[in-house]
């Protein structure tokens, strides 16, 4: 018997990707001249690609009704954004403290 995903994990997680494909979308389109624009190009390719793909996987979990993949894509995207929420916390605690 198969069950399918929450809704609830796969809309969360389809934000997050947009936002993320979002961020990349505006380096993509930033003019530069810096003699490492290369280098800059190469990684937003391999960024957007993997993101694309987790994008993918997502689809593919929510449409054949895989949550082990849905929840996994999950915790990949969520990760970095609770990791930010973690700095913002302890920069605010220890700003409280010091003042």
């Amino acid at each position: 018997m198969k069950t399918s995903p929450p809704a609830f994990v796969v809309v969360v997680t389809g934000l997050l990707l947009a936002g993320y494909l979002g961020v990349a979308g505006r380096a993509w389109a930033s003019p530069s001249d810096d003699p490492q624009r290369g280098m800059a190009v190469g990684f937003l390719m391999l960024a957007t690609l993997f993101l694309l793909g987790l994008a993918g996987l997502l689809w593919l979990g929510a449409a054949r009704g895989l949550p082990k993949l849905v929840w996994a894509v999950f915790w990949i995207c969520v990760l970095p954004s609770l990791s930010l929420l973690a700095r913002g916390i302890y920069l605010l605690v220890r700003w409280i403290r010091t003042s």
